[in-house]
């Protein structure tokens, strides 16, 4: 589980096993029991969106559930150096 801070006071527990967690839907004809990391199903519970620390993109949280580090968005978790703002 991993925890994103979302505001101030307000958090959001994130599995980081599978996005099938994450999601909305209580019966999907598309989960087979295994691991999924991409969905075009996917609808997170609640849909909270923060700005990347790195490259000042917005991304949605719950989309970015294997991230190392929850500041940084999806691309921006994919290398180790910090980005260059244009």
């Amino acid at each position: 589980m991993g925890c994103v801070q979302v505001r101030e006071n307000v958090y959001i527990r994130l599995s980081r096993r599978s996005m099938c967690d994450n999601c909305s839907a209580e019966l999907c004809v598309y989960n087979k029991g295994q691991r999924v990391t991409e969905c075009d199903r996917f609808t997170p519970a609640i849909v909270a969106f923060k700005k990347c620390v790195c490259c000042g993109d917005i991304f949605e949280v719950s989309a970015n559930f294997q991230a190392i580090d929850y500041d940084r968005c999806m691309k921006c978790n994919g290398h180790d150096e910090l980005c260059v703002r244009a």
